[in-house]
């Protein structure tokens, strides 16, 4: 499940290192958190598209840590799974009601590990929870979160769309492409961390297409903010480009010489 984003919540560094290695040779891309408090700061940083977690944290409760996840809209629909000491029942029910997708008891097969997390983010993505370039929420998700959002005077929803995406793939690549989204959604996040609450919500409905929904007084700010920032960055996407207003001058891989319309990030 290559380019995968797993947060694995530990505060044992044996078992976090372990970890890390493994999935780290299979392709995912790896975060730790000792606790509860930098888990809840790391998943805010970048969404992940899978948390692993333990019950016995040094500052909180594993169950109440994704509790408190999961009523964040920017966190609440993102798979976990526990892995744990504990084997009870009752535990195992306790996670299970709290809507993890699974609960693992230490000592684990790594293996058997490896195909639950497979699984399911592999759910995820096949039921469109997530979008993969970006880890944002997408699909219903979205939906839901503007529904509910609508007829709400304290709520406001920016959409923002990302113009000539297709001409950057065009002369760089589905790649780089892909960094382009992900750089977009960080972005998009950083100003929502700086500006926004912690019930902002941040998705991707379609292809070229981004939601916010954060707190209506904030709302202006936010989007000039995210405009700004997005114009001010807009050509060092480009490898060796000469600006002109509006248009990038680069290269062809033959070297030849052409003019594209430099991506933009609009507010529709």
């Amino acid at each position: 499940m290559s380019e995968a984003r797993l947060l694995i919540i530990e505060d044992n560094d044996e078992i976090a290192q372990m970890l890390v290695l493994f999935f780290g040779a299979r392709g995912y891309k790896l975060s730790v958190a000792p606790d509860g408090a930098s888990a809840l700061q790391s998943a805010r940083e970048a969404l992940p598209d899978l948390l692993l977690l333990d019950v016995g944290l040094p500052d909180i409760d594993g169950f109440d840590l994704l509790q408190q996840m999961r009523q964040n809209p920017r966190t609440r629909y993102i798979p976990a799974i526990f892995l744990t000491q504990r084997s009870k029942k009752i535990d195992k029910l306790t996670g299970l009601q709290l809507g993890a997708d699974d609960f693992i008891s230490k000592p684990f097969d790594i293996e058997e590990l490896y195909l639950r997390v497979q699984n399911s983010v592999a759910r995820a993505r096949r039921e469109n929870l997530n979008d993969p370039p970006t880890g944002l929420p997408t699909g219903s998700i979205v939906r839901d979160e503007m529904e509910r959002a609508r007829g709400k005077a304290s709520r406001a929803v920016l959409h923002f769309r990302l113009r000539h995406l297709a001409e950057f793939r065009d002369q760089y690549g589905v790649l780089a492409g892909s960094d382009l989204l992900r750089y977009t959604a960080l972005m998009l996040n950083r100003v929502l961390n700086t500006l926004g609450r912690a019930d902002d919500f941040l998705g991707r409905p379609d292809e070229e297409a981004f939601v916010i929904i954060c707190g209506a007084e904030r709302a202006d700010l936010i989007r000039r903010t995210v405009l700004e920032r997005f114009e001010a960055d807009a050509a060092q996407h480009y490898a060796l480009g000469e600006r002109v207003a509006d248009k990038i001058r680069v290269h062809t891989h033959s070297g030849k010489g052409v003019t594209l319309p430099i991506v933009k990030l609009e507010s529709v």
